[in-house]
């Protein structure tokens, strides 16, 4: 049916996954490929692309495989017996370095970030085909060979082979896990790094809730997104807050160099026309006079209002925010929509206006719904609609409320953004990813790089990460403008 279709609709996720694709009978050959709500793109070819292998699916498959080769292993062909062999030699390598890295310093060791073949070196898996693993593991379909025969394994009675499917590194408990979960797991962590270019990926090791973690993270989504752009016909990226398209271009098209219609000549712009490729912007269908934004810097008693990590413990801002939130709320009718850069932040507020009665106060003019309510999408609009004619919203930015969910007319007269929600800088990954893009037409390195805080960012690095906190930003304040004879107000309340 899928080759009969005229129109195909698939979920980020299959479209950037040959395998998934292939799975689907889906083929780009001659197609158009639109993606909306292509702000998401480059985060979710990272994600889709990047791979998680814990110590309890190693000790899993490299306890399982052994004991399939060495029940079976006459059975089996002689490619097939070199495969294993070299399978079992990649596990016992990754077995042996992330013991090694959970028994020193007492076994909890710091995060590292090292470049792949950096990785496979101080692992001694340099000499290792893992190209041809990857290739025998998703050909040979062995998930689901070592599924059944662990399940054989663990019905037989007083089968002296009998052993627990995985064990965790905090204690003796059972944890479950299906051999084809394991074999999956491994087969995205072995074609992570038996890609040709691992300079655009580091491997990050922590200690995590099932032992030490192996946690390979794609930098440059260029190659992948490449693959689309070679098959496909046309490829059109549509968004409502694309611009300014400047690292979006550089990330996905890095030849093409820094390019924003905000910032480059017509000339410029044409250097897209060898590739076939253009950029289109246009104005908003929404009146400038149906939009009241404002930048609230301080609060009632004239205490700045900033909620940068270090300040997001004083209470007097706190209070500040709170009472500033409770004025706003006396004046615009409707529903209100507050967002808050984390869900510690929102739990922390909620706690001290409580305690300051702010809650009460605001509750008098409009009732309070938190996003962690059972039906809070019903309790909110019946507020809105019904005899109370208004009520706040407290949201998270990132979190379900923030992207696809209309508060049009009077159930979004206006959005407050308490904060700003920059991503988190103690991120190993976020760092490493920043890095890269700093060095985007530099010479390229392989080894592990400082990694920038935000004071010592460079200009390419700090125009990403601000980046990635507007889009955030414009995702969530555009819950309240869904047509064009809407309006509201946009508050920030934030000094920054």
């Amino acid at each position: 049916s899928v080759q009969q279709a005229h129109v195909v609709a698939l979920p980020y996720n299959m479209l950037l996954s040959r395998s998934a694709r292939e799975a689907l009978g889906v083929s780009l050959k001659n197609s158009v490929v639109i993606i909306d709500e292509a702000h998401n793109l480059v985060d979710t070819i990272l994600a889709t692309h990047s791979a998680l292998l814990d110590a309890r699916c190693v000790t899993l498959l490299l306890d399982l495989v052994q004991r399939y080769f060495k029940k079976y292993w006459q059975r089996l062909r002689g490619s097939n017996v070199v495969h294993i062999r070299r399978t079992i030699a990649l596990l016992r390598a990754l077995d042996k370095y992330m013991r090694a890295v959970k028994t020193e310093d007492g076994g909890t060791p710091d995060v590292l970030v090292k470049g792949v073949n950096e990785f496979l070196h101080d692992a001694h898996a340099d000499h290792i085909n893992v190209f041809t693993i990857d290739r025998y593991l998703r050909e040979s379909k062995i998930g689901r060979k070592l599924n059944m025969f662990a399940d054989r394994q663990v019905g037989s009675n007083n089968d002296a082979e009998k052993r627990p499917r995985a064990q965790t590194a905090a204690g003796p408990q059972k944890s479950e896990i299906a051999p084809a979960t394991a074999v999956a797991a491994l087969e995205a962590f072995i074609a992570g790094i038996g890609s040709p270019d691992r300079t655009g990926a580091r491997i990050v090791v922590r200690n995590g809730a099932h032992g030490v973690e192996l946690s390979y993270v794609l930098l440059d989504p260029s190659e992948a997104f490449g693959e689309l752009r070679r098959e496909a016909r046309a490829v059109v990226l549509a968004g409502g807050t694309m611009t300014p398209a400047t690292d979006v271009v550089e990330q996905l098209l890095p030849r093409f160099g820094r390019l924003s219609r905000d910032t480059c000549s017509p000339a410029e712009l044409m250097k897209l026309d060898p590739d076939n490729a253009r950029l289109f912007s246009w104005s908003h269908v929404v009146s400038p006079s149906h939009i009241c934004s404002l930048v609230i810097e301080s609060g009632p008693t004239n205490t700045p209002l900033k909620f940068a990590f270090q300040d997001q413990q004083n209470t007097l801002r706190i209070r500040e925010c709170g009472q500033a939130l409770a004025a706003l709320c006396n004046v615009i009718p409707g529903g209100v929509v507050v967002f808050f850069p984390s869900y510690a932040l929102l739990s922390k507020m909620l706690s001290v206006w409580r305690e300051n009665g702010i809650i009460e106060r605001i509750a008098r003019r409009k009732p309070v719904v938190t996003e962690d309510a059972q039906d809070v999408l019903s309790e909110y609009v019946e507020h809105v609609r019904g005899p109370h004619k208004g009520a706040v919203l407290l949201s998270v930015v990132g979190g379900r409320l923030s992207e696809g969910i209309n508060f049009s007319d009077e159930l979004g007269r206006a959005v407050v953004m308490v904060g700003v929600p920059f991503p988190s800088l103690a991120s190993p990954e976020l760092n490493e990813r920043l890095t890269y893009y700093e060095s985007i037409g530099q010479k390229p390195t392989m080894s592990t790089v400082a990694r920038p805080a935000e004071q010592s960012m460079g200009p390419r690095a700090r125009s990403l990460y601000e980046s990635l906190c507007m889009r955030a930003v414009n995702q969530s304040i555009g819950r309240a403008i869904r047509h064009r004879g809407d309006f509201a107000a946009i508050v920030f309340l934030d000094a920054r």
